[in-house]
């Protein structure tokens, strides 16, 4: 199969009024995306056609019309259905900003959660549980929020004023929160296609010196993101045998350490040529042997080439031609 999508069309935009956001359109008629996360909230807008996806091990469906909303770091998969297309424009939101809105004294409660009194907080006023903001299920459809998160797209895409964009983007967020968040943001046990989370046992916390080990072994790859890192200094760092940390570390992350690495890899070269750096400059400063091989692995985790990436951020208007990777 081949890893580069036939008819193809990709398109980012990021918006110096709204860095809290990047925004991005797609189409494809064949599988293109591996397993992989996202740094930020993921809010899709299905446009056409129908996708079929794992998420953390779970399959979903989305058709047009929906919505697809993912978590920060959850591993998952979206492809199109045999022999259709899927259309879709996609928002990434940045997970310490909305968390932040979310924590906001006046910020919606949550469904079955407006008739119950705030709970006053050290300073007497109302606020919303601490912690990340999680989703009730990960396909919805409701058209009120699918219309105020269009409105946000037509807005960056034709280069309205930065009041107009930052209001569209808060009162999305806002509905986002409101209609399709747990009220405790607590991890629901399951995501069941469509609007109800399915009925399972919630899985079990893992014990606390099993998320130190994790959390170190982590914050290894990501200091050392474009080094060559030995699964044997892993383990010594994590004080486990080689099996033990890639068992450990995969159930906690949902992604071996070389694919979390990649992965971090990938998000540091988003920065990069965002800000505008050669494509072989950027290939060199992320680790990667050659080009071609940045190329190909950008293009399977984020379906679109470097040069495609790139491009988005030079100017708000009609898709262009990329450079060739």
């Amino acid at each position: 199969m081949s890893r580069t999508p036939r008819n193809a069309a990709v398109r980012f935009w990021r918006d110096p009024d709204l860095p809290e956001v990047e925004v991005r359109q797609s189409s494809y008629n064949e599988e293109t995306f591996r397993r992989h996360t996202h740094a930020a909230y993921s809010i899709g807008l299905m446009d056409g056609g129908a996708a079929s996806f794992m998420l953390e091990g779970a399959p979903h469906r989305a058709v047009a019309g929906q919505l697809v909303l993912i978590e920060p770091n959850r591993v998952h998969a979206c492809n199109p259905d045999r022999d259709t297309f899927f259309a879709y424009r996609m928002f990434y939101v940045d997970a310490a900003w909305l968390t932040e809105l979310a924590a906001e004294p006046d910020a919606p409660p949550a469904p079955g959660k407006q008739d119950e009194p705030a709970r006053p907080d050290a300073a007497g006023e109302g606020a919303r549980p601490a912690g990340a903001p999680r989703f009730r299920a990960p396909v919805v459809e409701c058209a009120e929020t699918a219309a105020a998160w269009s409105a946000l797209y037509d807005a960056v895409t034709r280069g309205g004023s930065a009041l107009e964009k930052q209001s569209l983007l808060a009162q999305a967020a806002e509905l986002l929160l409101a209609r399709h968040c747990l009220a405790d943001h607590a991890m629901p046990p399951g995501h069941a296609p469509g609007n109800a989370p399915r009925k399972q046992p919630a899985p079990p916390s893992p014990p606390a010196e099993t998320a130190e080990v994790v959390e170190a072994v982590r914050r290894h790859l990501r200091d050392h993101v474009a080094d060559p890192v030995r699964l044997n200094d892993l383990a010594r760092l994590a004080g486990r045998s080689r099996c033990h940390l890639l068992r450990m570390f995969q159930q906690a992350t949902g992604l071996p350490p070389h694919a979390y690495q990649t992965q971090l890899r990938v998000e540091a070269a988003k920065g990069l040529l965002a800000a505008g750096h050669a494509i072989s400059h950027v290939a060199a400063e992320t680790g990667f042997s050659d080009q071609s091989h940045f190329s190909r692995v950008f293009r399977d985790l984020t379906g679109a080439t470097p040069g495609q990436y790139q491009l988005g951020g030079e100017a708000v208007g009609p898709a262009e031609t990329a450079p060739a990777d």
